[in-house]
């Protein structure tokens, strides 16, 4: 039955001392599971419908997997079910303790702050995991600017990686406060951290006086009204923030739209930089396997050769 597959899935990386996604059915390789995602953030189950379905089989599965919740460490299973008004969360299993508080979680040795309630973002993007382990491994002695920086994590990451120096910016002061917060939680051998809560596009000449930087990170969201479209301003970025790189620096280019593929980023850094070198494009992690890899999240490597 698939609610077995599922339950063997969710649970062969249980007990976890790190928050991270555990089922994946966005990406469309378990059929009638699609709309749910399930994730952990220690000690608790957070799963999410994105539309109505049919949820005989997910009730099903949660209820085989009750009698284990001690031996998983799991002590709560909230579910948000964000096709509904105001993406309210049901407690299934255990108390609302960690429901619309701020709580730490950790992944891979670093603690950042979350919030499991009615917002859809938590204040971590699992998904991103394979991008921060890549920064804790590669900014040693960089410079890095982290753009549509969210509460910072790769920023801290890179911080974490023994970087000579992070900016983070996004013109949302709360999620800047928060990346501050989470810095503040963790003891990074990187010492100039500095946090910008403005619009990337009014910094560009401020951004170019404090470059040059090796590494260049953007992770924007793919549409947001009035402030970035990724297919028309992510291009437009890179050529006015051009001159704030090394002459060899590293372009982290994140695209999170089902709607764009490869091509998309290939050719846009086409355009803006005469000399580069494609390097990769980091692996998802295993569980976020998709039908179609080109609709799945996108960290694209580059490297600049001027």
């Amino acid at each position: 039955m698939k609610k077995d597959s599922v339950l063997k899935v969710v649970t062969q990386k249980l007990p976890s001392n790190d928050a991270m996604r555990l089922f994946h059915g966005r990406g469309g390789r378990t059929p009638g599971w699609e709309q749910v995602n399930i994730e952990v953030y220690p000690p608790v189950l957070w799963v999410i419908i994105y539309q109505a379905i049919d949820e005989t089989e997910l009730q099903a599965m949660l209820n085989a997997l009750l009698p284990d919740c001690d031996k998983l460490r799991i002590k709560s299973i909230y579910i948000q079910r964000r096709y509904e008004t105001g993406n309210p969360v049901q407690v299934f299993y255990g108390n609302d303790d960690y429901l619309d508080r701020d709580f730490q979680v950790e992944e891979a040795r670093l603690n950042y702050w979350v919030n499991l309630g009615r917002n859809q973002n938590t204040g971590l993007f699992l998904d991103m995991c394979e991008g921060r382990r890549w920064l804790r491994e590669n900014a040693k002695g960089k410079n890095v600017l982290n753009l549509f920086s969210y509460t910072c994590s790769l920023g801290i990451s890179a911080a974490e990686g023994d970087a000579r120096s992070v900016v983070n910016i996004d013109m949302a002061k709360g999620a800047v406060k928060r990346g501050q917060q989470n810095l503040a939680l963790n003891d990074v051998p990187c010492v100039s951290n500095t946090f910008i809560a403005q619009d990337i596009f009014k910094m560009i000449k401020k951004l170019t006086q404090k470059g040059p930087f090796d590494i260049l990170v953007a992770d924007p969201p793919s549409f947001q009204s009035k402030a970035f479209d990724v297919r028309k301003d992510y291009e437009k970025l890179l050529l006015k923030l051009a001159p704030a790189l090394a002459d060899d620096a590293m372009l982290m280019l994140c695209l999170n739209s089902p709607a764009l593929d490869t091509q998309f980023i290939h050719d846009l850094v086409a355009r803006v930089f005469e000399n580069y070198k494609f390097i990769q494009r980091l692996p998802n992690p295993e569980v976020l396997a998709d039908v179609n890899e080109e609709a799945s999240l996108k960290v694209m490597l580059y490297q600049l050769n001027n």
